[in-house]
């Protein structure tokens, strides 16, 4: 009878198995990872001084219904908000119950994490309302480790269809780095994006992997269930079930359909529906109806989706705010020369959320940091980077073994790839650890390439953000040039006006601060970019006079209905002023030298941008522009 091997011996033995040792350097690089995340969660400051692991501006609305619903049994959050003190000043709802435009999606998936936090709270004689710092603190970590475990699957796809070994990783590591996901992961934890980044990756590696054995009633029990956790964490992810679709038709492309095909897609449907269940009853709750929007019925402009400025605007666009993802976006549309099917429904995705987002009122997020609302795309692009590195990270690794010359080439071309994407990875976290809403674009602002050069001047940082500006201006420039040749202005026009609205910003059913109805301006007083053609008038402060025959303003609204535009003007030389407002003549009148009133009423907005052109005699004087906010 022989002896089984000592624990040494077996040690050896099993990292000689090339995929054991893989499988062990994964648990140990995201081991690292974790831990490194989990000081930096625990020791973090905002620029405020505040402590970053605690719920702020979006978390405590997502974390009061914890307590709500693991100690009063309700959703009736009148308890909760004189904690948090309702700072968005959220008002009630038809059923009398204070609303809620927060999902209730990550507290559900987070009543493991709280229920640990409470049992410390007890032990420990803490407060007992559900606000204990260890509950707090148990709850506000879940970000850190769903962020960090999300990392595993892309690149286990990579590592399937791409390239076996580290490159995988690396670039799934890169991508979080380098973008919104280590921001909501550790500076400001508690919101519904580290959910959604974790449950969106999970999907898609396994409706991947289900490519490559029959789908069983057990795989679309799986995809229903991941599906359904995704949309739970933020309903805009059901706009991935298009995978689920196309694992259908990969069904039918295998065999013939059966009823047994056709229950199991059903089964993957109920599951899903009941995962989202308790977002329905919740909002049943809250609003007396099984399906709302919270924010209210205008939120959503599905009439003109801003997809265009949620990617490229330096107003929180996802582009030039994380450059890294544009490298990303490139490799997954040369992936789709090899990977047709993977690269092409993640490209898909990827545009079905942009339209999503930008038909969102406020397509920027707010003060957000960078294009937070593509958290579910994270794999996509973590799977896009892999496709430009992880070749020749497994051609460096196998060169010493199989030296040959392609091999070597291979490696060489990855590396300078490598080595941008660290560097923007590099200047992401310094921007994470510095920012604060004030570098966000709310009111205007500066663009994302001249944040980064002045708020990182020192170290390893600085040279960073140099690569960072630089591949942030040209990730953005088709934008730019586009928007250039549209209204026949200098490019970084683009970058100024996009996104900065008159009129107000505020939706008018989120909180209790209604946007403004009026808006009155000297034409002098606006900045550069909104006006061309015009020239100060001498002895007239804030007077502006046409420096040519036409002069052009740019007017950006956001907003429904229509607005009563007027402009004061006169003119030393008796003439006509013809006005077209976005290239349809809406007055024509004739101005002298005593001041007149140019008005008009147009319900044709431009959800953005809208160019007002004014053509007449030379010199004609514009002294002020006065918008009123009008209803159908």
């Amino acid at each position: 009878m022989t002896r089984p091997p000592g624990f040494g011996a077996a040690l050896v033995g099993a990292l000689a198995d090339r995929e054991t040792r893989g499988r062990w350097a994964t648990f140990g690089f995201v081991a690292v990872v974790l831990a490194l995340a989990t000081w930096w969660f625990q020791r973090g400051h905002d620029a405020r001084g505040w402590r970053t692991d605690r719920p702020y501006a979006d978390a405590p609305y997502y974390y009061a219904y914890l307590p709500s619903l693991a100690l009063d049994h309700d959703v009736d959050l009148t308890d909760e908000y004189r904690v948090t003190m309702n700072w968005y000043r959220l008002g009630p709802t038809p059923t009398g119950k204070p609303g809620n435009v927060f999902g209730v999606g990550p507290a559900v998936l987070s009543l493991p994490a709280f229920a640990v936090g409470h049992a410390a709270a007890i032990a420990g004689d803490q407060r007992r309302d559900g606000f204990a710092p260890s509950e707090l603190t148990a709850v506000m970590w879940m970000s850190v480790l769903l962020s960090t475990l999300a990392m595993v699957f892309p690149a286990r796809v990579i590592a399937r269809r791409i390239a076996p070994g580290a490159g995988g990783m690396l670039a799934a590591f890169l991508i979080a780095a380098g973008g919104p996901v280590v921001y909501y992961a550790v500076r400001q934890p508690g919101y519904a994006h580290p959910y959604a980044t974790f449950f969106a990756a999970w999907l898609i590696d396994a409706w991947d992997a289900s490519y490559d054995r029959p789908r069983t009633a057990r795989t679309w029990a799986g995809l229903g269930l991941l599906l359904g956790l995704a949309t739970l964490a933020r309903p805009q992810l059901a706009t991935w079930g298009l995978l689920l679709v196309a694992a259908a038709v990969d069904d039918l492309r295998r065999a013939r359909p059966d009823p047994r095909m056709v229950g199991r897609w059903a089964l993957g449907a109920a599951i899903a529906g009941l995962c989202v269940l308790p977002q329905l009853l919740v909002w049943r709750a809250l609003y007396g109806h099984l399906y709302v929007v919270p924010q209210g019925a205008g939120f959503m402009r599905w009439d003109a989706p801003a997809w265009s400025e949620v990617l490229f605007s330096s107003r929180n666009g996802l582009i030039p705010w994380s450059p890294i993802y544009a490298i990303a976006g490139l490799g997954l549309a040369l992936g789709a020369l090899r990977r047709a099917r993977l690269a092409g429904l993640l490209i898909v995705g990827i545009a079905l959320q942009a339209i999503v987002n930008g038909a969102a009122w406020d397509w920027w997020g707010g003060g957000s940091f960078g294009g937070r609302r593509f958290d579910s795309c994270y794999a996509a692009f973590a799977i896009g980077l892999g496709v430009l590195i992880a070749p020749g990270c497994h051609a460096l690794a196998t060169i010493v073994h199989r030296p040959r010359w392609p091999r070597a080439l291979l490696a060489a071309l990855t590396a300078p790839v490598v080595a941008l994407a660290l560097a923007l990875a590099v200047a992401n976290v310094g921007m994470a650890i510095h920012y604060d809403s004030t570098l966000a674009r709310i009111g205007g602002g500066d663009r994302a390439a001249n944040v980064f050069r002045i708020h990182l001047k020192t170290g390893l940082r600085k040279r960073s953000a140099r690569y960072a500006a630089t591949a942030s201006s040209l990730a953005s420039w088709p934008a730019r040039a586009l928007f250039a040749w549209r209204h026949g202005v200098p490019e970084d026009t683009y970058d100024r006006v996009v996104g900065v609205h008159f009129l107000g910003e505020t939706y008018p059913g989120l909180n209790s601060v209604p946007p403004p109805r009026e808006d009155r301006r000297d034409v002098g007083a606006l900045p550069r970019p909104f006006r061309y053609g015009l020239v100060p008038t001498r002895g007239r402060p804030g007077v502006m006079s046409l420096a040519w025959p036409s002069a052009t303003l740019l007017i950006p609204l956001n907003r429904q209905g229509g607005v009563r535009v007027t402009l004061r003007a006169r003119s030393a030389v008796p003439g006509r002023a013809r006005v077209r407002w976005n290239g349809a003549t809406v007055a024509d009148v004739a101005v002298g030298a005593e001041e007149s009133a140019i008005t008009w009423t147009t319900f044709e907005l431009n959800r953005g941008v809208n160019e007002v052109q004014i053509v007449g005699p030379l010199n004609l004087e514009l002294a002020r522009v006065e918008l009123l906010a009008i209803e159908r």
